[in-house]
């Protein structure tokens, strides 16, 4: 009688979970028969607790995630639900899998005080320490307000939904995800993509997937390089008026990114940074495609400058129209760490824009204009045809090569199998000090 008491206990208690919305969405992440649920039978008090944890794979790859369950006390998390979170972080970071995060929760467990508080705070210092060594995927599929979306906005991607709640303050806008999602379950599609394309951890090797075609695509503009030379699926991460994209070229997962902002903004340096160091810390190679005249202030120039300095990944760099001045040093140039310095021959490379040149060198012209708008404006055009000719500055060294725009796919894909074994020492330190 005691054996079929057991058995009717955890009978209920299986039935209770195959239900849950939690676990049907982790079941959707890992591939078919491989979810395997971590301390199914933990409870808070007498209640299952709020998150389904677990591992898998994802497309072959193993995979620790965790799922909140707004069915159970509205997801609160509490201790119980954070103990089991924690043991995912652990084992993600012993076994160096990726860490996925479902979120759907109404926030802290405020009956629980300040314990609830320190639970979270638990969860938010598992998710720094595992920064950089595996990628952390938050997906936003319910409401992820107050501290939860502290948690969830320090992962490498934030996959949305496009009806859930992100925000910290009650009344704020939601946050900028990196990626927009119809709906859970296509955000949950997203995150499996994801987890194909990146690194399983920081020592492991970028996955490489079969070319599907070496031919450079229509392109005219800095507007759409990236579709030109990318081999096929692009998924763009974060939404700007620079792009930034993951994305195989020649088979090879890369990030690619555009500076091409007449002036780069505070705002946009910093996505940009952040992108930059993410790939970095996977070693995905970053291949950036130039046409600014500059930032629009010093912190946002320190900042992506600091970034680019600071990666040693592979970093190639196509100048496909202006590079002035602080946009070629802190970004564009040699100097700014890039291994290879490419450019189309209407590139265009001066120390300052041509507007602000021509009241340097050619007072004598502006003192004679009859027309100021439009005299300044052809005398700048010609001070940059003069001055800024790609072709000299590939005969100093400043430029590795000058490339037609159909030759651009094909000179990347050389360079990345040219760069593929890329290792650098840098000096011991614990951290750099970027500006923020």
């Amino acid at each position: 009688m005691n054996m079929e008491n057991q058995l009717k206990k955890l009978n209920n208690a299986v039935s209770a979970l195959q239900g849950s919305q939690a676990r049907t969405r982790l079941l959707r992440l890992f591939d078919e028969g491989s979810f395997v649920e971590i301390d199914r039978f933990a409870r808070d008090a007498d209640m299952p607790s709020q998150a389904v944890v677990g591992y898998g794979t994802v497309e072959g790859c193993p995979v620790y995630a965790f799922s909140q369950d707004k069915q159970v006390y509205r997801g609160a998390i509490g201790k119980a639900q954070a103990a089991k979170i924690c043991k995912a972080y652990q084992l993600a970071s012993q076994n160096g899998a990726p860490l996925v995060g479902v979120f759907d929760s109404d926030g802290a467990k405020l009956n629980e005080g300040i314990d609830a508080m320190d639970a979270i705070a638990e969860i938010l210092f598992a998710s720094n320490n595992l920064s950089g060594v595996v990628p952390q995927i938050a997906v936003v599929a319910g409401a992820c307000v107050g501290s939860s979306a502290i948690i969830a906005a320090n992962s490498d991607f934030v996959v949305m939904s496009k009806d859930a709640d992100y925000y910290l303050n009650p009344g704020d806008q939601n946050a900028a995800a990196s990626i927009m999602a119809e709906d859970a379950d296509a955000a949950i599609d997203m995150a499996r993509r994801l987890v194909s394309l990146l690194p399983s951890n920081n020592l492991d090797v970028p996955a490489a997937f079969d070319i599907v075609d070496m031919q450079v695509k229509a392109c005219s503009s800095i507007d759409d390089v990236i579709n030109a030379v990318a081999d096929d699926e692009i998924i763009n991460i974060g939404q700007g008026k620079n792009q930034t994209v993951l994305a195989s070229v020649g088979g090879n997962i890369c990030g690619l990114l555009t500076l091409a902002q007449d002036k780069i903004s505070a705002d946009e340096s910093s996505r940009l940074a952040r992108f930059i160091r993410l790939c970095d810390a996977f070693s995905l190679p970053v291949i950036s495609f130039v046409d600014t005249a500059g930032f629009e202030n010093l912190q946002g120039a320190a900042k992506l400058s600091h970034a680019y300095a600071e990666a040693t990944t592979v970093k190639i760099t196509t100048i496909i129209g202006k590079a002035y001045g602080a946009a070629y040093i802190a970004a564009a140039g040699k100097s700014a760490g890039a291994d290879v310095v490419l450019a189309w021959p209407t590139a265009v490379v001066l120390p300052l824009a041509p507007e602000t040149a021509i009241h340097i060198f050619e007072n004598d012209k502006l003192a004679d204009m009859k027309d100021p708008v439009e005299d300044r404006k052809k005398l700048a055009e010609e001070y940059a045809q003069a001055n800024g000719d790609v072709f000299a500055a590939a005969s100093n060294g400043a430029i590795t090569d000058i490339v037609s725009t159909n030759q651009t796919k094909s000179k990347l894909i050389a360079l990345l199998k040219m760069f593929e074994s890329k290792r650098v020492s840098r000096n011991p330190k614990k951290h750099s000090n970027i500006v923020l």
